[in-house]
C-alpha cells in the first residue's frame, strides 16, 4: 500500500513539473520573446500622438513629454508585472496545492512548535 502511495505521489509530482515546464515555456515564449518592441517603448505610436499634443513654451511642452514619458513607464511596469505573475503564478499555485494534497499528516500550526511546554518540576522527577 505504501508503494503504491509513494508511486501515486511519484507520478503526481512528475506530472506537475512537466506541466510546469510546458506552462512556463510556452508563455514565456507569447509574452516576452514573440511581442513587438516597439508597443512597449516611449517610440510607440500612441506615446508620439499623445506627445504632438504638447504645445506651449518650451518649458511646457518639456514638461508635458517628460509626464508622458513617466506615465509610460509606469504603465509599461505593470504590464511587465502582470505578465511576469501570468508566467509564474500557475506553476508556484500547482506545486503549493500538491505539496498540500500530498501530505499524509494533519497540518500543525507553527505556533504548535513555538509554545514552550512546561516542565517537569525536580521533585517528580525519577533519578536512577
Amino acid at each position: 500500500m505504501a508503494a503504491q502511495t509513494l508511486n501515486t505521489r511519484t507520478v503526481l509530482k512528475s506530472t506537475a513539473i512537466v506541466a510546469s515546464v510546458i506552462w512556463i515555456s510556452v508563455t514565456f515564449y507569447q509574452e516576452f520573446l514573440d511581442v513587438d518592441p516597439e508597443d512597449y517603448g516611449f517610440h510607440a505610436t500612441e506615446v508620439e500622438a499623445r506627445m504632438k499634443g504638447c504645445g506651449g513654451s518650451f518649458q511646457q511642452r518639456y514638461d508635458c513629454k517628460e509626464a508622458i514619458i513617466i506615465a509610460k513607464g509606469r504603465e509599461s511596469f505593470l504590464v511587465w508585472v502582470k505578465k511576469t505573475t501570468l508566467i509564474l503564478a500557475p506553476p508556484l499555485l500547482l506545486a503549493f496545492l500538491l505539496n498540500r494534497t500530498g501530505r499524509g499528516r494533519p497540518h500543525r500550526s507553527v505556533r504548535s512548535h513555538l509554545v514552550r511546554r512546561p516542565t517537569v518540576p525536580l521533585d517528580k522527577r525519577r533519578v536512577r
